[in-house]
């Protein structure tokens, strides 16, 4: 990234720091990555494997809580960008940085997000939370469809209630890891049209499909 002067941007605010706001396609992954890593990071593990292709990825040992300030500011720059090979490689890179006990990430990835890298809230009226969603109204096709579309061919079970999504975040990491690349492919791209357009994921460990018409007020769910 070419360096220049410091600009203003939308921003999140995590204790007493500011940070570019994630972008929306990163979903829940961001959160994983930046400021908590919970017992759900096998999510954001696949997902990151997903971008990557890189099927040996793990994420075990990571804790967003150990980022130092640089480190931080570092990661906070690449998921403001949309996921992608580059971007997830550099997550990667960040992630092993980390995990090797080290306060930095490299020379060359800070100068390439340098101009991310310090930023000041824009002067719109809004005050920065710390808030990594921001929805957004569907556009012509429902975006949660091709999501349901694929757990339905899955059978597995999934509850939607306004931009919530309930399911079982470890069964979803699993089909996010599935053999079939078919299968990673097609649950990838809907996971990422669902995460921009603002839905949020919430975990419903052992969810099944009575349960799952009850929420959704016995309108049926994706996997039957």
């Amino acid at each position: 990234m070419a360096g220049g002067a410091i600009k203003k941007h939308h921003t999140i605010k995590i204790g007493d720091h500011y940070y570019p706001r994630p972008n929306r396609r990163w979903g829940s992954c961001a959160e994983e990555l930046l400021h908590h890593t919970s017992r759900y990071y096998h999510y954001t593990e696949a997902f990151l494997r997903n971008l990557t292709g890189d099927r040996e990825f793990v994420l075990a040992g990571y804790r967003a809580e150990d980022l130092s300030e640089p480190q931080r500011r570092l990661m906070a720059a690449i998921l403001s960008l949309p996921p992608g090979p580059e971007t997830g490689e550099d997550c990667k890179r960040v992630v092993a940085a980390v995990c090797d006990g080290r306060d930095d990430a490299g020379e060359d990835l800070t100068e390439r997000y340098r101009e991310l890298l310090h930023v000041v809230p824009l002067d719109d009226g809004t005050a920065p939370t710390h808030d990594f969603h921001e929805p957004s109204p569907p556009l012509d096709l429902p975006p949660v469809e091709p999501f349901l579309a694929v757990l339905e061919r899955l059978q597995m079970p999934v509850a939607v209630h306004g931009h919530i999504v309930e399911l079982s975040i470890r069964q979803l990491a699993r089909h996010l890891d599935s053999p079939r690349p078919q299968v990673r492919m097609n649950l990838q791209n809907a996971l990422l049209w669902l995460h921009e357009a603002g839905y949020r994921l919430r975990d419903h460990p052992g969810l099944s499909h009575e349960e799952a018409r009850v929420l959704t007020g016995g309108r049926g769910d994706a996997g039957n």
